[in-house]
């Protein structure tokens, strides 16, 4: 079973290729706004260096969201072309989620330690699993993308909240905490509000993807139905569509930012 995963959802572009649950090799940049640029390129060396062509590809596995919308765009059309022309099975796999699990990986492993916190941690303690692993990405004006995970529990779904919202309930939850993405963004902000419990934030390069837990994720996620209607997860509309709106409040019509004409 061989399978590709994308993740394009921020500026760190992953492509990895997977075989029976294990990654055989991925390409890695964290280049900015150049993943229409190094995509196709990266699958394609990924497959030559495997001596595999597409036609050998089993599963399409991309990272559906949140995150940077262009990058969602690119990844999730590149897996909708690929699945859809060599008709095979295309997985929407939570960005959020995918990077909370990677942390959950390296913990099972042993290879994710209290002492690799960035921050003087008050409370120090051995991180086991009963660590939540919070993902979240900046939205931008004290605003994030996040979603935390206790194990297989879902503390809080993927969404886009306020910052003070999402610590104020992971900390009324009185277990460690790991914060994974772009936690130094609100280091303050998160030492202060989760100062009674044991707290690691991973720094940029420890929260870069690497396709573990895409692909971990792959192992149980269900097929998407239909490929044609699938969407990258925004969660929060695009200024584009805020636009529209403001320029259209008066208009008196209930209209959808896109509709038929």
């Amino acid at each position: 079973m061989n399978i590709l995963v994308i993740d394009t959802s921020n500026q760190p572009l992953l492509v990895g290729l997977g075989q029976d649950g294990q990654l055989l090799d991925t390409f890695q940049t964290d280049k900015p706004k150049n993943h229409s640029i190094d995509l196709l390129p990266a699958i394609k060396s990924l497959l030559a260096a495997q001596e595999l062509t597409v036609q050998d590809i089993d599963q399409i596995a991309v990272a559906k969201g949140p995150g940077s919308f262009t990058g969602l765009r690119i990844g999730l059309t590149v897996g909708k072309v690929l699945a859809g022309t060599l008709n095979k099975p295309l997985l929407a796999i939570s960005s959020l989620q995918s990077l909370a699990k990677q942390v959950q990986l390296k913990q099972q492993s042993g290879t994710l330690a209290a002492e690799d916190s960035t921050v003087q941690n008050p409370h120090p303690g051995k991180l086991t699993k009963d660590t939540v692993v919070l993902a979240l990405f900046d939205a931008r004006n004290q605003n994030v993308f996040a979603g935390a995970y206790l194990g297989d529990t879902v503390v809080l779904e993927d969404g886009h909240y306020p910052l003070e919202e999402v610590l104020d309930l992971v900390s009324q939850v009185a277990e460690p905490v790991v914060v994974v993405g772009d936690g130094l963004h609100f280091q303050d902000t998160i030492e202060e509000a989760l100062s009674n419990q044991p707290l690691t934030i991973l720094d940029h390069d420890q929260s870069l993807p690497t396709g573990t837990g895409l692909l971990t994720l792959a192992q149980t996620a269900t097929p998407v139905e239909n490929i044609d209607d699938l969407t990258p997860s925004y969660l929060r509309k695009t200024q584009a569509e805020l636009n529209w709106e403001q320029n259209h409040q008066d208009d008196g019509q209930d209209k959808p930012y896109v509709f038929k004409v």
